[in-house]
């Protein structure tokens, strides 16, 4: 099984990072292969909105945008680690999800999106600096999952219960929200 971590937070040793890289040692400890993706390490040009992807299956902007699609359609699992930028996902994740729907999704009959990347499951690990319960009622983790969450659905990737772990800002990472990565992970990984 080939399991791809993709990190859009912008701090290497931050909290995100820190839950994926515990996150992958689960998985490849489980028997998975993993790859980990840092957005924040990669030349990743905005989206121009041309729409030539949707005719040319490729996006015509030449950056490392080629290798993380191939990265995506190699998985079989996904792991998202995401903090929360005002109730949603981090600027850089949301320009490589536009940057990559021709690989998400595709002209279906009457103009309808067709998934295709069906068969893959996803874990979404999002991160806020607002403590829970409160960062979850005011939709600040919620957010970034659903919003996430709707363009992996889209794509036909079935997104598994996520981890929202809230008042990061006054706090690291614990063993417990370790403990709760690896339990996720191993969900995932069924």
């Amino acid at each position: 099984m080939r399991v791809l971590i993709i990190n859009s937070s912008p701090r290497r040793e931050g909290n995100i990072s820190g839950m994926l890289t515990h996150a992958a040692a689960v998985a490849k400890d489980a028997g998975a292969e993993c790859d980990v993706i840092s957005l924040y390490d990669r030349d990743i040009r905005p989206c121009r909105g041309c729409m030539a992807c949707r005719s040319a299956l490729a996006c015509p902007i030449h950056d490392d945008m080629a290798s993380i699609a191939e990265a995506i359609k190699s998985a079989d699992r996904i792991i998202i680690g995401a903090p929360c930028y005002w109730a949603n996902m981090p600027g850089v994740l949301k320009n490589m999800f536009d940057r990559l729907v021709y690989i998400f999704i595709a002209d279906g009959e009457h103009g309808l999106p067709r998934p295709l990347l069906k068969g893959r499951r996803a874990l979404v690990i999002a991160t806020a600096t607002t403590p829970m319960p409160f960062a979850r009622l005011f939709g600040q983790t919620s957010g970034t999952v659903k919003s996430i969450g709707r363009i992996l659905k889209m794509g036909g990737i079935k997104l598994i219960p996520s981890l929202q772990i809230g008042g990061t800002r006054r706090r690291d990472i614990t063993g417990r929200d370790l403990r709760h990565v690896g339990r996720a992970v191993g969900r995932l990984l069924k």
